[in-house]
């Protein structure tokens, strides 16, 4: 029975480590930054808003628990997610803590200026595709290269003002951006709607699509 006992503790401490790791709400950061793209350690710092040394250790311990990967391009090193599960481990997290929480579920809300009423997001790419709507990703561009949602067109948030002409007042608008947590769609939103534009914010994103979907 000793014998068992220490074998189930072994085997628990084991799944212990990925918990460990994702422990911290920087890091939980970091991973929905790399669930949009691989990224360079200053990349992740800038988008962050922390020290290059912290965001080094804190992806050092994502990578200890074989959550991040890196590969050398140069004098730089690449960081990503390691698989499409810890993308989905990232999703099931934020998602199972709305529904646990319901201060943390009113704060999402209350960061959304006009949520889509589209019920879905199979409805959202059907009328994007029939161009019955226009959905834009306002993410940064290296990211919805890496990845997007079908026949969403590149604006990112910071170009946004300067591209209006591109987009047709007659049809509605949808922004989304990195996922519920990301705030560049809210302020696409009220920027198209100062324009009279009739505009609302797709709160999922590229995370939140694939999980659906794999």
């Amino acid at each position: 029975m000793a014998s068992n006992r220490h074998v189930k503790d072994q085997l628990f401490e084991q799944v212990a480590r990925l918990t460990k790791a994702v422990a911290s709400p920087k890091r939980l950061e970091l991973i929905e930054l790399l669930a949009q793209a691989p990224k360079t350690v200053e990349m992740l710092a800038s988008d962050a808003q922390i020290s290059i040394a912290l965001a080094s250790a804190h992806l050092k311990a994502l990578k200890t628990a074989n959550l991040v990967a890196s590969d050398n391009e140069g004098k730089h090193r690449r960081y990503r997610l390691m698989n499409t599960q810890v993308s989905q481990l990232w999703v099931l997290l934020h998602q199972l803590a709305a529904q646990q929480f319901p201060e943390l579920a009113q704060q999402l809300s209350a960061s959304v200026s006009v949520k889509s009423n589209i019920p879905d997001t199979a409805t959202l790419i059907q009328q994007s595709t029939a161009q019955q709507i226009q959905l834009i990703d306002v993410r940064p561009e290296n990211e919805y290269q890496q990845a997007h949602l079908p026949a969403a067109q590149s604006i990112p948030i910071e170009q946004l003002a300067n591209r209006l002409s591109e987009l047709d007042k007659s049809k509605p608008v949808v922004a989304y951006c990195r996922g519920p947590f990301c705030l560049y769609a809210r302020d696409a939103v009220t920027l198209l709607t100062q324009q009279g534009f009739n505009a609302s914010q797709w709160t999922d994103g590229i995370a939140e699509y694939r999980a659906t979907i794999y």
